[in-house]
């Protein structure tokens, strides 16, 4: 029998606790009875032709639906699941961190593409180390979730221009390692963290920094901005 991937793991996980949390909501006829008034206010906030005008029906119709969800058991133990799971993954990755070394080659002028998916994709969670893999260059618009993420950029043939990364985390740290001749500009923002650029460290608390290294970024032919946001972690970009 086939592996059954990660996503389809906690799409089943949803869909059990969905099931779980209607089942107690039926059975539970001081959470149902709330819930099937909200429902009901909703529908008449929803025929009304001025909505506008009536959107305490729908402040209260939303009360009354969302209070009773949160309220059920099953929500509970599916948020403190996911919050224990998370930790675990956490602490898998927090010393394995996942590398990626991109190695590019020139965009095919000639291909006409409608849609692309990018080479490098979204991790909640996890190991992932890409090694010596060719493709085309794409910004990079990316979100980690917990754990720390390396990506080296190094050895990168970047098209003339403006490049981007952009990377979202939750928890964890993140590495960069850009092309020794092109320009930089970051912009990072963290709730909790160190930011090291150059070997230039900072401490952030609730804020956010621009930083531009050179003084001809706006000459220089291969220009790469980075924008990274994180909760809870420390940002290093150096040079090769």
């Amino acid at each position: 029998m086939k592996n059954i991937s990660r996503n389809s793991k906690i799409g089943w996980v949803m869909l059990f606790a969905g099931f779980g949390m209607a089942l107690e909501l039926l059975l539970n006829w001081r959470l149902f009875v709330p819930l099937l008034i909200g429902c009901f206010i909703i529908y008449y906030w929803k025929s009304q032709k001025f909505r506008d005008s009536k959107k305490m029906y729908l402040i209260i119709g939303v009360s009354l639906v969302f209070i009773p969800l949160i309220s059920t058991a099953v929500f509970k133990i599916f948020i403190i699941s996911a919050a224990i799971y998370a930790l675990i993954q956490y602490s898998k990755t927090k010393n394995q961190p996942k590398k990626i070394i991109v190695d590019t080659i020139q965009p095919n002028q000639q291909t006409k593409i409608k849609k692309k998916i990018p080479f490098i994709k979204n991790m909640l969670s996890g190991n992932r180390r890409v090694v010596n893999e060719i493709f085309e260059w794409d910004d990079i618009n990316i979100q980690c979730g917990f754990g720390n993420t390396i990506i080296d950029l190094g050895m990168t043939m970047l098209p003339p221009g403006e490049s981007v990364v952009l990377i979202r985390g939750l928890v964890g740290n993140i590495q960069l390692i850009v092309p020794i001749d092109a320009s930089v500009t970051i912009n990072h923002s963290a709730i909790s963290g160190k930011l090291n650029i150059f070997n230039q460290e900072e401490e952030l608390l609730n804020s956010n920094v621009i930083y531009y290294t050179d003084g001809d970024d706006e000459t220089a032919s291969r220009r790469i901005k980075i924008v990274t946001s994180v909760v809870f972690g420390d940002v290093e970009v150096r040079r090769t």
